[in-house]
């Protein structure tokens, strides 16, 4: 609908970016608002004026909340007239802004002011200033893109250096207090991390460490910021009570940044006026070693991305994969060997099958039983455990190895988590009847928070007593290791390297420490003969 060309609805038109300040009211909103003002005063043709302010919105687009409200409004013929402060206001691309101001504005017969340009596209005596602010408007855009040159080139250093510039730590750390470049270990997440890559080192599938999280009642990453008190906010968020996730456990195992080097320039924008942003190839991320203190060791961080390219299904009905799964490969193929179980007389035995001949590719069957592999295994290996001083874990006394330790500690850290969740809701309860004498809630409000409240404290309860049971779940599992003396997978990954199969009778065992076990057993060899 075209405007009445007789009557002016003014707009005002404001707009500050970050970059000028980010003020909730800042002193610039208040200067072009102050100087609109004085321009309507004297000029009351202009009256009545309505205010449109874009707070914190960069000029290199147009996707602000308050320019599409006066565009609806001028669309549907109640504004005619457009004042504001310079061009820049308006807009600093180049392109965007010349069209508003030669196609979108005379379509809809709107009158565009310009305050300190000195622009009014109606009148007559302005064809000199209708030359000039293409000219202006191309500035503006080249005073855009120089910023952000700036800016970009500026963040880059700081990377470089080794400082943190992301609006939030990662899960497991918190940004310094007195330095928010720099991290420091947040150690209630810290040790769910360590949980995370320990359960994964021991075979646990990533699913199953989620779902295992999830009973634990431990917080995802997203919602552990929030409870913190951080304004996070992220597209990932889903459901009322979002939990770990494939995903989100993945997220942790392939995190370099536990390890104590910092990685930053994951992504990048397009450019100055395309708020998009694409991902960088992970060969130019910018990385920094030893900027913070580590969670988690580089070797264990690399020894889990090798277990996460290897064979990773998980054994039917059960929360982890079989001790060899993805180590066990053909002599001639080179292909994985597949573990399958055949019932004979009432008995299940296990077998290895190479995955070649399984699948019709022309390879030789190179089956092998599990019971025997296994033992040839068990055998080598406690014969060469008293040279690996690197890599010496006791088989049994499993309490104090490398997984128990972070999942007692992670559970333990956890209950004192819902501990405190738990006096919060009470404190919350009693608050909530101070709210309903003062008016705050009504009382149909205040029962239904007050039951959501008793909800989620019964539910954390069940948790704490879970994670008692668990306790001594752990517990008891630790001395039944102790008298069943069976070979760890931690153990297992730490030591071998792969088990090439030549055929039922014919292994080879490539060991991490092999030339330390050849050594020994060349030691033990030759004390044997002069014997």
């Amino acid at each position: 609908m075209m405007c009445k060309s007789h009557e002016n609805h003014t707009a005002a038109y404001i707009r500050l970016s970050r970059e000028d300040g980010d003020k909730p009211e800042s002193d610039s909103v208040m200067n072009q608002r102050a100087l609109i003002r004085e321009y309507v005063e004297k000029n009351p043709e202009f009256l009545p004026m309505k205010e449109y302010v874009d707070d914190g919105y960069t000029g290199t687009n147009y996707d602000r909340p308050a320019f599409h409200g006066m565009m609806e409004e001028i669309r549907k013929g109640n504004v005619t007239c457009v004042i504001v402060k310079d061009l820049s206001r308006l807009g600093r691309n180049y392109i965007e802004t010349g069209r508003y101001l030669e196609k979108i504005f005379p379509a809809y017969q709107v009158r565009f002011i310009s305050i300190l340009d000195h622009y009014d596209n109606r009148k007559e005596d302005g064809d000199a200033e209708q030359m000039i602010v293409p000219f202006k408007n191309l500035i503006n855009d080249a005073y855009c893109r120089d910023i952000s040159v700036k800016i970009r080139s500026h963040l880059d250093v700081k990377r470089k250096n080794g400082q943190f510039i992301g609006s939030f730590a990662g899960y497991g750390y918190k940004k310094e207090e007195e330095n928010h470049n720099h991290l420091v270990i947040d150690e209630y997440a810290a040790e769910m991390v360590r949980l995370i890559f320990y359960m994964k080192l021991e075979g646990v599938s990533t699913g199953k460490i989620a779902e295992y999280l999830n009973r634990m009642g431990v917080l995802p990453p997203s919602e552990y910021k929030r409870f913190c008190g951080l304004k996070f906010d992220s597209g990932f968020r889903c459901g009322e009570n979002p939990g770990w996730s494939v995903v989100s456990v993945n997220r942790i195992l392939e995190n370099e940044m536990y390890t104590g080097t910092m990685v930053q320039g994951k992504t990048r924008k397009v450019n100055y006026r395309i708020k998009e942003v694409r991902p960088v190839p992970s060969e130019s991320w910018i990385r920094v070693k030893g900027t913070h203190e580590p969670i988690i060791s580089p070797e264990l961080f690399a020894q889990i991305q090798e277990l996460r390219k290897r064979d990773r299904r998980t054994a039917p009905e059960k929360d982890r994969i079989y001790l060899m799964s993805g180590y066990v490969t053909c002599a001639d193929c080179g292909q994985n060997l597949v573990r399958r179980s055949v019932k004979k007389s009432c008995r299940i035995y296990h077998y290895y099958f190479c995955s070649t001949y399984k699948n019709g590719g022309g390879c030789t069957a190179h089956n092998i039983s599990e019971k025997r592999l296994l033992h040839s295994i068990e055998a080598v290996i406690k014969r060469g455990m008293s040279v690996l001083d690197e890599k010496k874990m006791k088989w049994t006394g499993r309490k104090n190895d490398c997984r128990i330790a972070p999942l007692e500690r992670a559970l333990q850290l956890q209950k004192n988590m819902l501990i405190k969740e738990l006096a919060r809701y009470q404190k919350l309860k009693k608050s909530l009847c101070l709210d309903e004498i003062e008016g705050v809630v009504s009382p149909e409000e205040s029962r239904e928070l007050y039951g959501s409240f008793e909800r989620k404290e019964q539910e954390i309860r069940k948790q704490y007593e879970w994670l008692g049971q668990e306790e001594l779940a752990i517990e008891d599992a630790g001395e039944k290791d102790e008298k069943d003396a069976a070979l760890p997978r931690e153990l297992f990954v730490n030591l071998v390297e792969n088990i090439i199969v030549y055929d039922k009778k014919t292994i080879e065992i490539c060991f991490r420490c092999e030339d330390e076990i050849e050594l020994h057993f060349e030691k033990e060899k030759k004390w044997e003969d002069e014997v």
